[in-house]
Parts: structure tokens; sequence; C-alpha cells
């Protein structure tokens, strides 16, 4: 079993400003600002558990395209208003939410990885438990 790599996409025209104070919390995010190259990016990285965070202006454009993809964890609309986006997201609503504060998304964004993390993690130990128990199986006594 391999471990499974998380990856944070942000995508908004916005996404390339270095100076953007959401872009430092964020960390080390794959940056979008265009839908076209963000959909090619999710659907050929099937091998990761991608979390994306799309601005408002973007999401009509890109969340109809990939939200079947199989490694589309979580989507995080990131806007100004969220009653703007409610109805419309109803159709997606068991992988989006959605945020009008970058703080309140980022709290969410860390707790659902690190959630995601320990339960990989306590699947890893379990696994590492009963290999652990095979070999006691064959320790040989030692002469003596």
């Amino acid at each position: 079993m391999m471990m499974t790599k998380h990856t944070i996409i942000w995508l908004d025209t916005n996404s390339s400003d270095p100076k953007s104070s959401f872009r430092t919390k964020l960390g080390d995010a794959q940056a979008f600002t265009d839908v076209n190259d963000c959909i090619k990016y999710i659907k050929s990285h099937s091998n990761e558990l991608i979390y994306l965070i799309v601005s408002g202006a973007l999401a009509k454009l890109v969340i109809p395209d990939i939200y079947n993809c199989s490694n589309l964890v979580q989507i995080f609309l990131f806007c100004g208003s969220v009653s703007t986006y409610v109805r419309w997201a109803m159709a997606y609503r068991d992988k989006l939410m959605i945020f009008d504060h970058g703080d309140d998304l980022l709290e969410r964004l860390w707790n659902d990885l690190e959630s995601n993390s320990r339960e990989q993690a306590d699947l890893y130990l379990k696994y590492a438990e009963e290999y652990k128990q095979q070999a006691l199986k064959y320790k040989q006594a030692t002469c003596g």
C-alpha cells in the first residue's frame, strides 16, 4: 500500500500574486490562473488527492468539468458572498464548501488534511503491527 500525496490547488486570477497574504498562508499550493490548465492538471494527476480552492468567479467554469474526478477530495469555493452561490452549489454539496473568509477556509483545509493524515497513519501503524507479529512467528531461538 502506497501513501497518497495530498495536493492543494488554488485556482484564482490573483493566485500568482506573490504579495497575496492568502497565498503566503497557503504555502506551497499549486497555483493556477487559467481554468483549462487547472482542469488538465487535476485530470492528469489521478494518483494525487486534490483539495481545490477556487474563486467564485471561476467556480462555475471549472467545477462541472472536474467534479466527478475520483481524486478530487474537497472543493473550497472562496468568494465575497456565500449567498450568491448557495443555490447553484446544491448540485455539488457532497464535495463543496463555500467560504467568504480566508482564515475560515484555511482552518477547515488544515483540519481536513490533519484528519486524513491521521487516518492514513493509523492504517500504517496497524499494518506495521501485523507485520511485526508475522515476523515474530519466524524468530528463532538462540543457542546458548
